[in-house]
């Protein structure tokens, strides 16, 4: 995996240049976003993130090897939905994140699932993605 990492939405590619992970109010949050590409004739700039995971660790060392996953937001065992923005904002559903290595301040994500955005077919609705990235961390709040 690159060192920044990437979030893949069918067969485009999008170079990660920030990933955060933090604790804030009693739950995880996480933020990621892409470099620019142009597709179509239209600039895209994929971000993906959730701002209320709800795990029972707050040290992140301890979440390792934790996966969380649901299939829409009546599913999710999280108070807040989350959600990939392309042209606009919009619920990821059939997902699942999965924390991988700690170490130095970062970790390991790998975030999986579809998302609408909206575009032509095959951007349309249903579109998979996936995003693996070293997250930096910051200290719980």
């Amino acid at each position: 995996m690159p060192s920044n990492g990437y979030i893949t939405l069918r067969d485009r590619t999008f170079a990660v240049n920030a990933a955060r992970l933090s604790y804030q109010h009693g739950g995880w949050c996480i933020e990621i976003e892409t470099e620019s590409e142009e597709f179509d004739g239209e600039r895209w700039a994929p971000s993906l993130y959730h701002q209320g995971l709800k795990l029972d660790v707050i040290d992140p060392a301890k979440l390792v090897g934790i996966t969380t996953a649901w299939r829409d937001s009546a599913d999710s065992p999280h108070p807040e939905i989350g959600a990939m923005h392309v042209f606009g904002h919009h619920e990821v559903r059939d997902t699942a994140i999965t924390f991988g290595a700690y170490s130095a301040g970062q970790i390991e994500l790998t975030w999986n699932g579809t998302c609408d955005i909206f575009w032509a077919s095959p951007f349309s609705v249903d579109v998979p993605f996936t995003c693996r990235c070293a997250c930096a961390v910051d200290p719980a709040q």
